[in-house]
């Protein structure tokens, strides 16, 4: 969990995926996701055992800044912007159903991951300031199996979605949409 182990590992997707290819920042995103639930479970582990100290401070710090964020971002590209451009393009009726019973389980994951996180962001935040607090194993679970589950609907069924309906023209569009929300140019 220090510093210098972070440091030495390799670049993530997400370091070298641009917004021309949106489906790849997606799913790099997702790489992110995970490595920052890593680190969130090692973090409660490492409370539980050493108590709150500089170390688990900056590891809530990082973990609090990513699902502040990005990981909000990342919800946002998808409700408002990938799932609504699919609902538009998939014309075959077989297809837009299955697609409207994925994008209904989507959006419901978000709202429990978002509840989830609701319980995990108070106790973080005392961490991170280097306040005593316990993180509950069964939020840490709880939030850690809402997106491990989330990920695998969206990377099984949302990838074939995107390959089979969207064109060039909608690709750059999105990704477009995707750099702008990230750079705070976004209005929508």
């Amino acid at each position: 969990m220090s510093h210098e182990d972070e440091k030495q590992r390799a670049p993530s997707l997400f370091d070298t995926v641009g917004f021309d290819d949106p489906l790849e920042m997606l799913l790099a995103c997702h790489r992110r996701i995970e490595k920052q639930l890593d680190t969130l479970k090692r973090l409660r582990a490492y409370v539980h055992e050493r108590g709150v100290d500089p170390e688990a401070s900056a590891a809530a710090q990082a973990v609090l800044r990513y699902f502040l964020k990005a990981a909000m971002d990342h919800h946002e590209d998808e409700e408002k912007d990938l799932l609504p451009l699919l609902d538009e393009r998939i014309t075959d009726p077989g297809e837009r159903a299955r697609f409207r019973a994925l994008r209904e389980e989507v959006e419901r994951d978000h709202r429990e991951i978002e509840a989830s996180w609701a319980r995990l962001r108070k106790p973080l935040e005392g961490i991170a300031e280097g306040l005593t607090r316990a993180l509950a194993a069964a939020d840490v679970h709880a939030f850690a199996t809402g997106y491990a589950r989330h990920i695998l609907a969206e990377e099984s069924v949302l990838t074939e979605f995107f390959n089979r309906w969207l064109d060039d023209a909608d690709r750059a569009a999105l990704g477009r949409s995707m750099s702008a929300r990230r750079s705070g140019k976004w209005s929508g």
